[in-house]
């Protein structure tokens, strides 16, 4: 099968020989097939049985549509697809593995990667990225990154900021709209123009990195919001936040609390796979080099909190009502009251540039009439924060109130409705 490039750039991503390429492009400009036929090229460069390749999407479904098929096409005649591993096996060469961020750690213990595809990257968490780089290390493998724009994240200040200020000569960034693709009508790439949201339009198809549209903490700004490291009063308290996982990552953030109710994250752990008594130690360490005093947890595991109790670490069951919490970390990122030191929390960062609220148009017809929750994907540092805000906010208040007229507040939910109307008051 012959590919003629169709435009100077394609041709330029296609014959990269940069460490990383990466083409973030409007829709349809044929980034997936740039990836698809450099993967067909490396597996014909690299041909020993115990060569592996590597291609990734952010989830199974992109993966079933998009990356699978322009990879099996061009790949037809060349091999065979095991679907139950998710492999390729090429014929008298080597294996090409299909993985999802579904499970951030599904690429690691895959040996001798000659060559890793990433699609629709921009989607991916900053932890997957981060093993997909561990795995091209021990081979230098290049490493393409196909993507829309989505976000202000990790591709874009890791990368492209990185590329455009000339301190990663091992990127090779192409940027391009869709109607540099010759075969993309311009009189449909006009007329999305001039009735589309204008930077909606630039991200969609002119491949600009915006601020992703719907985002729970539109006030958060790393000029504002991200602070050297400085040593804080004798009288700052510590407190820490947890968010419980294996498959999905163990969060732990740690807060220092001022008496004057500013804070500032200090740190952050963000590992997946780890056992309860590895949480502990992680805690352990925490109280030792911190001096953290308590411990607000997912109440979702009591038996997680008691034995993290009974090693020690003083840890009680957080209030995890999604929108007192959301309301108590916006109240304090908007007064400025909430801040985080600089290279500590790069796994938080990441999710504060991704954590929204859904597309209305993505949402089912049951869903239009209650209040809309955020997308409940990569926000465990999101859920961890807010754990720790809302138990140590100064006002968040610890008994139930008397209200007049009612003599019995039934749930915790009821006493938290209640709490929100009252007017504020310094404790």
């Amino acid at each position: 099968m012959l590919f003629e490039p169709h435009s100077d750039k394609q041709e330029a991503a296609l014959f990269s020989d940069s460490r990383i390429t990466l083409v973030a492009t409007g829709i349809q400009y044929g980034k997936t097939t740039i990836g698809a036929v450099r993967m067909k090229l490396a597996m014909h460069t690299f041909t020993d049985p115990l060569d592996n390749f590597l291609i990734t999407a952010p989830t199974y479904k992109i993966m079933k549509q998009s990356s699978l098929p322009a990879f099996l096409s061009i790949m037809a005649g060349y091999g065979t697809y095991n679907k139950s591993d998710a492999c390729f096996h090429m014929h008298n060469g080597g294996t090409c593995w299909m993985r999802t961020a579904t499970d951030p750690d599904s690429v690691v213990g895959i040996p001798r990667v000659r060559h890793v595809w990433c699609d629709e990257a921009g989607l991916y968490t900053l932890y997957f990225w981060e093993n997909i780089q561990a795995r091209a290390a021990s081979k230098q493998a290049p490493i393409d990154l196909t993507t829309s724009p989505y976000s202000l994240n990790w591709v874009y200040k890791e990368l492209i900021k990185g590329s455009l200020a000339g301190k990663r000569s091992d990127i090779l960034y192409i940027k391009a709209r869709s109607d540099e693709n010759p075969y993309f009508p311009k009189e449909e790439f006009e007329r999305r123009k001039a009735t589309m949201d204008e930077r909606r339009f630039r991200m969609v198809f002119g491949g600009e990195f915006e601020k992703m549209e719907g985002l729970v903490y539109d006030c958060f700004d790393e000029k504002i919001h991200i602070v050297e490291p400085f040593d804080l009063p004798k009288d700052t308290v510590y407190y820490g936040g947890i968010d419980w996982g294996y498959t999905d990552p163990f969060v732990l953030v740690v807060h220092a609390v001022l008496p004057n109710g500013h804070r500032f994250q200090v740190a952050e752990r963000y590992k997946t796979k780890l056992t309860i008594k590895e949480i502990g130690a992680f805690c352990k360490d925490a109280m030792e080099h911190w001096g953290v005093e308590r411990f607000y947890a997912d109440p979702s595991q009591p038996g997680s909190i008691e034995f993290l109790n009974r090693m020690g670490v003083p840890t009680v069951a957080a209030n995890n009502d999604i929108r007192v919490g959301i309301d108590t970390v916006y109240e304090l990122m908007k007064a400025g009251m909430f801040k985080i030191f600089k290279d500590s929390s790069p796994h938080t960062l990441d999710e504060l540039s991704i954590y929204h609220y859904p597309d209305p148009k993505d949402l089912k017809p049951d869903q239009h009439g209650g209040e809309s929750k955020p997308v409940d994907q990569n926000n465990h540092c999101c859920d961890a924060l807010k754990y720790v805000c809302i138990m140590t906010h100064r006002n968040y208040a610890k008994i139930s109130p008397k209200v007049p007229g009612n003599k019995k507040i039934r749930t915790e939910k009821d006493k938290i409705e209640v709490l929100m109307k009252l007017p504020k008051r310094v404790v």
